[in-house]
Parts: structure tokens; sequence; C-alpha cells
């Protein structure tokens, strides 16, 4: 099944789903629906990289609700592990934005990048979850030595065009980031000039090498899941924040997800059902792929070069499906639950 994405951005997108129905045609479209609170065991300690990014957060979340806070250790900088939780806020909302209840969010254990040799060589599960790409790598050459070969499985969240970062629209996706400067009201934006980066898929692309070479050295299945580019909103939703339209509508109105072998397609993934996808593809008892993509929308180019933007291949959810939900109220729809991250993954 096809896995990827469509977007809101300033690029035309023209709907049209008959490519797409044209290759499902023999497969029963499966679609998101809530997730159930299952009562779960896990292998060993579940250790979480890159945990303060908005999929990281999630990714904690969904981890801490599953298998209990005492289970889970966060790798967070010094300087960030203040405050990482929400402070003053009710238990009742805390649970609906991080989707774990506040009292197992704190079990958590928070480890600095430089004092986590002990509880990487403790891990029977590790996930990667930076949406950079030179941040990913970083993490992963400085953590992966400590990976223990009796680890069951690492995973690392990676995105799709890797292999073909020379064509359109991979070409504008890798270009290098510039550097943050202060505009208006003291916001800082990336507009200033080249930061000396790498593009973020080169920089994923080093990461998956990371990886492997470790992998091969220490003896640990690893596994990468690729996303599009990202949308939706992380966990912490402020009120006069949290309404940003694009975010917004992907959490709304993209329910759904599709996946692909390796690095096919391209598109938008939404962060709340890729958190979920991640923590699935760590700790399943079956053997996952060990290479696909996990999207929310399907897109394509309308021509080679990309001059006349992308079009959908896929449609939205229905409107019945999306009533009641406004990420700025903090009513936001469930993650996609294990069982049909199993049943798409088992359809590749």
């Amino acid at each position: 099944m096809a896995a990827l994405a469509a977007s809101l951005s300033a690029i035309t997108c023209v709907s049209s789903n008959a490519a797409l129905k044209r290759q499902q045609r023999d497969k029963p479209r499966v679609r998101a629906h809530r997730s159930r609170v299952v009562s779960a065991s896990v292998d060993g300690p579940i250790v979480i990289a890159g945990a303060t990014t908005p999929t990281g957060r999630l990714v904690a979340g969904l981890a801490v609700k599953a298998y209990g806070g005492s289970n889970v250790t966060l790798v967070v900088n010094q300087d960030a592990q203040d405050g990482y939780w929400p402070e003053d806020m009710p238990d009742d909302v805390v649970e609906k934005r991080m989707y774990a209840p506040a009292p197992e969010l704190v079990k958590a254990k928070l480890v600095d990048p430089r004092n986590a040799g002990d509880a990487l060589k403790a891990a029977k599960q590790v996930v990667f979850c930076a949406e950079w790409g030179a941040t990913q790598a970083e993490l992963a050459e400085q953590l992966l030595p400590f990976v223990s070969s009796d680890a069951k499985r690492v995973v690392m969240l990676s995105r799709v065009g890797i292999n073909r970062r020379e064509k359109a629209p991979f070409v504008e996706q890798n270009k290098p980031p510039k550097k943050l400067q202060e505009v208006a009201l003291g916001l800082k934006l990336p507009v200033g000039e080249n930061s000396g980066q790498p593009g973020t898929l080169d920089g994923f692309a080093n990461a998956e090498k990371i990886l492997r070479d470790a992998a091969v050295k220490s003896g640990f299945s690893a596994h990468v899941v690729r996303s599009g580019e990202l949308r939706g909103n992380g966990p912490l939703l402020l009120a006069d924040l949290s309404a940003r339209m694009v975010d917004n509508l992907y959490d709304v109105k993209y329910q759904d997800l599709y996946f692909k072998k390796g690095d096919e397609g391209q598109g938008y993934t939404k962060r709340l059902n890729l958190a979920a996808t991640l923590l699935r593809m760590t700790t399943t008892d079956s053997t996952p792929p060990a290479d696909c993509a996990a999207l929310s929308v399907v897109c394509e180019m309308i021509d080679p070069f990309g001059l006349m933007g992308e079009k959908t291949l896929t449609e939205p959810t229905g409107v019945e499906r999306r009533k009641g939900y406004d990420m700025a109220k903090g009513k936001a729809p469930a993650p996609i639950a294990n069982e049909l991250i199993d049943e798409l993954i088992a359809a590749l």
C-alpha cells in the first residue's frame, strides 16, 4: 500500500485519486480509528532519543501509557530536563495533551546524552525520533556505541527521498538550513546565512549509515521508518498557538495512514500517527520490515522538474469522522491503533 502525504504548502495541489485507486484496486483500504488502552508488557527498558522533538514527545507519552513510566528512559539534554513535562496543568489536561496519565509521565527517567551509556546498555528497545537529519546523525554517533548486542531492536526515524536527493521535490527539501535570525516581536526564524549544517536528507542518510554499521558491529536488529515532510501539532498545545492552520488541519483532516516498502513515494506525515508507528515498530513481537515509509497523504509531482507543483493522490478523512475535533481546544483524534498498523504492515 502506498505511504505518502499531502500538504498545505505554497505549491499548488491538484486533487487526483485515479492513480492511487488503480494501484490499490485489489487491496482493501484500512483506516485509522481510536486506539484502545491495552494492558501491555515490554521485554525491557525502552530508550527514546530525540525526545524533545514534537514526534519524540508523542512517542514518549504513548510509551508511558502503554508500558508505564518506569519502563521508559528519555534522552534529554540536561538544560532541557527542567519543565520537560508540563507544570501547573490539571492532570486531566495533561493526559489529554500528552496521551498518558501525569503520575506515570513523571516516573520516566530523563538522562543527558553524555550520561546515557548505562541506560542504553540495559535497553532492549531503542528508538531515535529526531526530526532534523543532522541531529539524528549526531545522536546516532553518540549513543549507538553503547547499545548492547542483547538489545532486541533499534528503530530510527528517517525521511523519504534519501535515495532521490537529486530529484524534485527532494532537492528543495535537502537545502542546507539557514541561521536563526531575530525578527519582529523577538521571534527567531531561519532567514540568515547558511548555517553550515548539511541538508536534512543528507543528515538522515548519514544517520542511517551509522545505524547500519552499528547493527553489523553489535548484532542488534535495525529498522528505519521514513516519514514525509512532518505536519501536525506535538503534544503541548498552547491555546494561543495550537490553532496553526496547517497543523490543525493535518491532525483532524488527515487521520489515515499509508505504508510502502523502502524509500518510495513522496508526501507529508502526521506526527501523531508517525509516533504510534515508531513505537509499534520498536515494541512489536513480530519482526517489522527493515525499511518502510509511513505517510498520511500521497502526492506526486505534476511534472518531473517540480515547476508545476504537486497533486494529491489520496482523499482527506471523511467529514463524519472529522466532526467534534478541534486541536485549538485540545480535541484531537486518537492515534492510529496498533492493530491497524499491524494490518497495514502485513499488507506490504
